[in-house]
């Protein structure tokens, strides 16, 4: 029986292997900057306020972004425009890494680059979760996603901790310039994969592939039903707003505060490395709803507990519950998605991906400033565990959703066999 994390795509597919390589090496370093750039403003300006404004200003273009890239990655070659958001990223970090070595840097340009690497982020993401169904029969599908869970989460756990003692002995300079090293490397990387012109059928105007997108989302019940239920458990279930409270409960300071951030990461990466058995599971659907009521019943436990051991192991089980979940959630909406559409519908999945924890802090900002921590970590939880039961009960195709055995994928042009 298989534990471990299915390799087969990456032995399989070179231009899995490539896609796999470097957006592995490039979001690590994505997760430096990410890490340095709020800390950047916060040195410059000792406001709260000030970060908190930075993370608004990459918000609007980010999920603008996400819908038209999608639009984009749908109407030109895939390879070219990965290309071409690689190295937008690889200039927005040269120029991050030359403001921060002056004497005096310049704020106004943390903002400007946050929010164009944000546009630049999302779609990139919509380039990569398009391309990789074309390089991968649908029974690799899940094994391919969650190697990509593998990478995503050990970036999300290693990333900022690696940028704090880069920042800590080097400086801010040293963290921007690690970044535009991967970036390097990737673009290298992914040079190698072959050409993916688009697929017949998505030609038009920009505003005629993007309405023809939504329409597609609109007859489309079970793809839609998986993003919501997504959006449902990062605005409910992901108190990450709380986090600096509730380490002040649990008796802790910064170390706790970072561990609490770190936890459910790190227990994402290690379901990534045990998820060979998600390729043996035909009912998708089913699986996804029973990943979202645990990631719940984690997230509501760890509202009740009152040891820090106990919150970090349970946050870390979300956090494994969270990946799978994203596995099937992936593979759900690939299997359903013809490849002319693959851009346009992974780009509202960047959309929910990104606002959903944005909301979430708001959410549970809110909540728990009226009635406590405990309360609305609790509350959050639970209503993650009743809207998994609600949507099986009532959105019966995506409860019985089951894939196919030995579906074939289409290939991109030039794709090796």
């Amino acid at each position: 029986m298989r534990l471990l994390v299915d390799a087969t795509p990456l032995r399989v597919s070179r231009d899995f292997r490539r896609l796999w390589m470097g957006q592995g090496v490039s979001l690590f370093g994505t997760m430096l900057t990410t890490a340095a750039l709020p800390f950047q403003v916060f040195e410059e300006t000792g406001s709260s306020l000030a970060v908190g404004l930075l993370g608004a200003a990459e918000l609007g273009p980010l999920l603008v972004c996400a819908v038209v890239g999608g639009s984009f990655a749908d109407r030109i070659d895939k390879r070219r425009l990965l290309l071409g958001v690689t190295t937008a990223s690889l200039l927005c970090s040269a120029t991050l890494a030359v403001n921060a070595s002056l004497d005096h840097p310049q704020l106004w340009l943390l903002y400007v680059i946050g929010a164009v690497a944000g546009g630049v982020t999302a779609v990139s993401f919509s380039v990569i979760r398009s391309l990789l169904p074309l390089l991968l029969e649908q029974d690799l599908r899940p094994a391919g996603f969650a190697l990509q869970s593998m990478y995503t989460s050990f970036a999300w756990t290693a990333g900022p901790a690696v940028a704090g003692v880069l920042i800590g002995g080097l400086g801010l300079t040293s963290v921007y310039v690690a970044d535009v090293a991967t970036f390097v490397v990737a673009f290298v990387v992914f040079v190698g994969i072959a050409p993916s012109p688009p697929i017949s059928g998505a030609v038009g105007t920009a505003t005629e592939s993007l309405a023809a997108g939504l329409r597609f989302l609109r007859g489309h019940r079970v793809i839609v039903s998986v993003f919501a239920i997504d959006l449902i458990a990062m605005v409910f279930g992901m108190p990450r707003a709380l986090f600096p409270a509730l380490a002040e409960r649990l008796g802790g300071g910064p170390v706790l505060y970072g561990l609490l951030l770190s936890s459910v990461g790190a227990g994402a990466f290690l379901a990534s490395v045990g998820s060979g058995w998600t390729t043996r599971v035909r009912r998708q659907g089913r699986a996804l709803l029973v990943a979202v009521a645990v990631w719940g019943a984690c997230i509501a436990a760890a509202g009740l507990a009152l040891q820090p051991v106990l919150v970090l192991a349970l946050f870390a089980c979300a956090g494994g519950a969270d990946m799978i979940s994203a596995v099937f959630r992936s593979s759900i909406a690939a299997n359903l998605t013809p490849d002319d559409m693959r851009g346009r519908v992974s780009g509202v999945e960047f959309a929910v991906y990104a606002g959903g924890p944005v909301l979430g802090d708001v959410e549970s900002g809110v909540v728990g400033g009226l009635a406590g921590v405990p309360f609305a970590i609790v509350s959050g939880g639970i209503a993650c565990v009743i809207a998994a039961g609600i949507f099986a009960a009532r959105i019966r195709g995506l409860a019985t959703y089951r894939t196919t055995r030995g579906a074939g994928a289409n290939r991109p042009t030039g794709a090796p066999p």
